[in-house]
């Protein structure tokens, strides 16, 4: 029972991370923060301002907070170039260290519990092919942010084919965020309409991908 207490304690941990954000919601306090106030405070800090957007960005994933919100709000906040640049810092740090609490805490415990054949099997592929696994999930909006960090940090991956494969692979869902986010400035803009296209592009093509990924492997069967 004592190996399995930091399995216990981050599972824990996340219930109450849930639990405090549904508090802020139904007790009003996310109603009542003055989001502009917030952000004219963030451009006059200047560079200071895009370090406290790294750091928030960096422990989001403690507190389970939505990436997408986010990243789209460096965008408004810094613009396109300057928030891509925090986004890629802030998520990637978030994202190791979302690897690093699951490795640490979860690892052991996940093996012994970790029986299914298919499991086992798709366990060894990752720790083999561990960078085209994490850097496929990264590049397809369709997977959640942090289920991919906290999963690869229970599985075999190697931290360095974990850590390569998602800073490359959160670069392009970095700009096209941090560009749609930076348009909301002038919504119905060239700039707006054209962030829109690139995020129906984002969003449909690995959609397309997945689709004729799937029909090779049925005639190949």
């Amino acid at each position: 029972m004592a190996r399995s207490k930091p399995l216990w304690l981050l599972i824990s941990w996340f219930v109450v991370a849930i639990l405090g954000l549904l508090v802020l919601k139904w007790t009003g306090v996310w109603e009542h923060i003055d989001l502009n106030w917030v952000t004219r405070w963030l451009r006059d800090l200047g560079p200071l301002g895009g370090l406290l957007y790294i750091l928030a960005y960096t422990l989001r994933p403690l507190v389970l907070f939505p990436a997408t919100p986010l990243t789209l709000y460096g965008g408004y906040v810094f613009g396109a170039f300057w928030g891509t640049i925090y986004d890629i810092i802030g998520a990637g740090a978030g994202a190791l260290l979302s690897f690093y609490i699951t490795r640490k805490w979860g690892r052991g415990s996940f093996q012994r519990i970790l029986r299914s054949p298919k499991l086992l099997s798709f366990d060894q592929k990752a720790e083999e092919k561990g960078f085209m696994v994490v850097l496929y999930m990264r590049l397809m909006p369709f997977f959640p942010f942090d289920g991919i960090s906290y999963g690869a940090g229970l599985s075999k991956i190697r931290f360095w084919d974990y850590t390569w494969a998602t800073f490359i692979g959160i670069i392009p869902g970095a700009i096209v965020y941090n560009v749609f986010g930076a348009s909301l400035n002038d919504i119905w803009s060239w700039k707006f309409l054209g962030a829109v296209a690139m995020y129906a592009v984002f969003a449909i093509v690995p959609l397309i991908i997945k689709k004729r990924q799937g029909r090779k492997v049925r005639q190949a069967a």
